[in-house]
């Protein structure tokens, strides 16, 4: 079985403005559209079996209502667990975690490149503290980004330096800690506490297989997920990478679902 651990889906009007724009402005394809439907096809095709939309928030006026079009949109597609939107300085902080802790929701979405946040900034600190009396995971980007932006908020080291304030925080860590900042990744992550998840999620655009197989060797697989940025990369085409990576049954069992089912509280039969 597989649990595809980062997925993005989006309103049509939205879809329909954001895909054509990072076509141009990356000069990639896009496989997918960015619709449930076309994610389900996606799965069928790939073999995966449960996704977990990641719903991106850029301001705190955005979050509510995100929530409530993601809830909507998996209550239709079983195979779709939804995570909530957030910002970490948002008003009403307590009673949106509140709300997606009563919808069943198990973790939530944190962008910092987006938000123009950095992670170990005190002011975060409220949100990380809630999410431990909540028992909720907290997945953000970590790294660069395509664009290649001066700034990078969302470091190794600066979640390295979260990690050790909050070593109860459920921390996963998009594009193996940190996107095109691996060596940063290998000085700053690697030690940090077994709280602290990495996802595979569109690293493979950027490293080669034996690098990638390297860094998820070093990490350690028990703290490994499949993740593959649906729409910009296909699920089974993500996957298939993983598996011509050489790791053992063991390996890629954990990566692709064992560790994902854990921290979601699904059975690992």
């Amino acid at each position: 079985m597989i649990i595809d651990f980062h997925t993005h889906i989006y309103p049509e009007a939205v879809a329909a403005k954001i895909l054509p724009a990072a076509k141009r402005k990356l000069k990639v394809a896009v496989p997918g559209t960015g619709s449930p439907d076309d994610l389900r096809e996606m799965m069928q095709w790939g073999g995966v079996s449960r996704s977990v939309l990641l719903p991106l928030a850029k301001g705190c006026q955005d979050v509510s209502g995100l929530n409530d079009w993601i809830q909507a949109a998996a209550s239709k597609n079983q195979e779709l667990t939804p995570f909530g939107a957030v910002h970490p300085f948002m008003e009403g902080l307590e009673e949106e975690l509140d709300r997606l802790a009563g919808w069943g929701v198990r973790g939530v979405k944190m962008m910092p490149l987006l938000q123009q946040v950095y992670p170990d900034d005190p002011r975060c600190f409220r949100l990380y503290q809630e999410l431990v009396d909540r028992d909720m995971i907290l997945i953000a980007h970590a790294g660069r980004d395509p664009l290649d932006r001066p700034e990078v908020y969302g470091t190794p080291e600066r979640f390295a330096s979260l990690a050790d304030s909050f070593p109860d925080l459920k921390l996963v860590l998009a594009h193996l800690g940190g996107l095109r900042m691996w060596d940063a990744v290998r000085r700053h992550l690697l030690p940090a506490g077994k709280n602290v998840f990495f996802d595979t999620a569109y690293v493979s655009f950027y490293m080669e297989r034996e690098e990638m197989k390297e860094l998820i060797l070093d990490i350690g697989p028990e703290r490994v997920i499949f993740g593959s940025d649906y729409p910009w990369e296909k699920p089974g085409q993500a996957a298939e990478i993983i598996r011509n990576l050489g790791l053992s049954e063991a390996e890629e069992d954990v990566i692709f679902f064992s560790n994902a089912a854990e921290l979601l509280g699904l059975p690992l039969q």
